[in-house]
């Protein structure tokens, strides 16, 4: 079988022999919406437990948009036009609205990352900064797990809060989206580090796909409800990066609306656990750097046996990601080792991302395909490959020609079940 996966913004290709095979994850195909300018508009004047939007503003009110960054696949460059117009016919003076990119502790973006995320008219005409988690941050409160809610002071001082947002399969937060607009996209270094702390993370319970239970999101959703975030505008894509439904509205109910149409996407079954698992991080933008890779190495071992391999996929353009994620893993001999650094040194930029990666490699050894260069690649204790053959060969020598392989084919676009027996 000829297999294509995601790899930056072409593909790569590799023939695996049939008889190897599992299965081929793909998320189930859902039609795009035929015209999502209307289902936009549609759901920002019908949103979900609120009133229209245009009804909930007024002149004179300060407003604060919250968009993603470039890191991920959500349309704000299609969603901004809709919502600035709602706000212009609530009375909203233009000079009264900020967008502010919630990059949490991703590195500022350039001028042109911007443009790519809101739209070059958008950024011409409107007020758009980057968040600074170590800039002018305020501190509003604590949640009732004692960590506190210390947020961008523009966000703090605006009279109206509303962010855009991409459901989409998160290995932390269950699901990303809705309340993740706050925390960490407009919080301070300190709060996003008192919140992912080495105890969070290893909650059973902090886990992709689930809500209920999970502290990280519990958690996550109490820094929203302290700051006042008013209003979301949310979206779920299928597999080709297409808008399939708009959520808007009350940001608890229309996130948790969004949840079950993207759960019938992203939720596909396998029969058995994969010898060699294969997975791509779904492409540009998600496949940027080897930080975001993590995601697509976790949705694969989640259908890997105990001792299997995980060959990731991922193009890396922009290299590593924060060079703390590097620094964490570097020189370490073992994924034991890079927990006890975690534990020792916490907290510590990225340590959360080193936690995962740790946690897989207790588990599974790890191939990747990437543009990275090989001894850069061997400092996170994974064996780099030029292709997907080549991994595929050092695989089948551990696991023997007749090993059995499951491929997913979107890494964090896929939520892999074991079929129950």
């Amino acid at each position: 079988m000829k297999v294509k996966l995601p790899y930056g913004k072409s593909y790569l290709t590799a023939e695996i022999p049939d008889e190897n095979i599992i299965k081929v994850l793909t998320a189930r195909d859902y039609e795009a919406l035929k015209n999502p300018d209307e289902a936009i508009e549609k759901s920002l004047k019908e949103p979900i437990e609120k009133d229209p939007l245009r009804d909930l503003v007024k002149p004179g009110m300060k407003v604060a948009i919250i968009t993603t960054d470039n890191t991920r696949a959500c349309p704000d460059d299609v969603l901004l036009p809709h919502i600035l117009r709602e706000l212009r016919a609530g009375g909203v003076w233009k000079d009264d609205i900020t967008i502010i990119i919630g990059t949490g502790l991703h590195r500022k973006l350039t001028r042109e990352e911007m443009e790519e995320v809101v739209g070059r008219e958008v950024l011409q005409s409107y007020r758009v900064l980057c968040h600074d988690a170590d800039g002018d941050c305020v501190k509003i409160g604590e949640t009732s797990m004692g960590n506190p809610v210390e947020i961008n002071r523009r966000v703090h001082e605006s009279d109206f809060i509303i962010s855009t947002g991409f459901i989409e399969p998160h290995f932390f937060a269950g699901f990303s989206g809705g309340r993740k607009l706050i925390l960490p996209a407009v919080s301070s270094r300190r709060a996003i580090y008192e919140h992912h702390s080495f105890e969070m993370i290893d909650h059973p319970k902090v886990r992709t796909g689930v809500l209920e239970g999970n502290p990280f999101h519990e958690d996550m959703v109490e820094q929203a409800e302290i700051t006042g975030l008013d209003f979301i505008v949310n979206v779920v894509l299928n597999r080709f990066k297409q808008i399939v439904g708009v959520f808007s509205g009350d940001f608890k109910k229309a996130h948790e609306e969004g949840v079950k149409l993207d759960r019938k996407i992203v939720e596909v079954e396998v029969e058995e656990e994969a010898d060699i698992s294969i997975a791509s991080n779904s492409g540009y933008p998600l496949d940027r750097d080897f930080y975001q890779a993590v995601k697509g190495m976790d949705s694969a071992s989640s259908v890997t046996k105990e001792g299997g391999t995980v060959i990731v996929v991922s193009e890396c353009i922009d290299g590593i990601g924060p060079e703390s994620f590097y620094e964490i893993h570097k020189g370490a001999k073992s994924p034991d080792e890079v927990y006890e650094r975690i534990k020792k040194n916490q907290p510590i930029e990225s340590q959360w991302q080193n936690q995962i990666l740790a946690r897989i490699q207790k588990k599974n050894d790890i191939i990747a395909v990437t543009s990275l260069g090989d001894e850069t690649v061997r400092d996170f204790l994974v064996t780099p490959a030029k292709s997907i053959e080549e991994a595929l060969n050092m695989a089948f020598e551990k696991h023997g020609r007749d090993a059995r392989i499951t491929v997913v084919a979107e890494g964090p676009f896929i939520m892999p079940v074991l079929k129950k027996r």
